[in-house]
């Protein structure tokens, strides 16, 4: 009986690793990434509005 105790707490420990591992990566895709995304897209219109404006000889910044 200790024998098949010991193999569950080992499975359930490894099943509750792959989970949060599961849960981390997920996250990473679904909040983390799309944030990074629009934060490089806002700088790369951000460096293209300060050269239209210095363009146009005005001052932005």
């Amino acid at each position: 009986m200790a024998k098949g105790f010991k193999s569950g707490v080992a499975t359930g420990i490894l099943g509750s690793a792959i989970a949060a591992a599961a849960t981390a990566f997920g996250y990473k895709k679904a909040v983390v990434a799309p944030q990074q995304k629009a934060e490089e897209e806002y700088e790369e219109v951000s460096k293209q509005a300060v050269r239209r404006s210095k363009a146009a000889h005005q001052s932005r910044f």
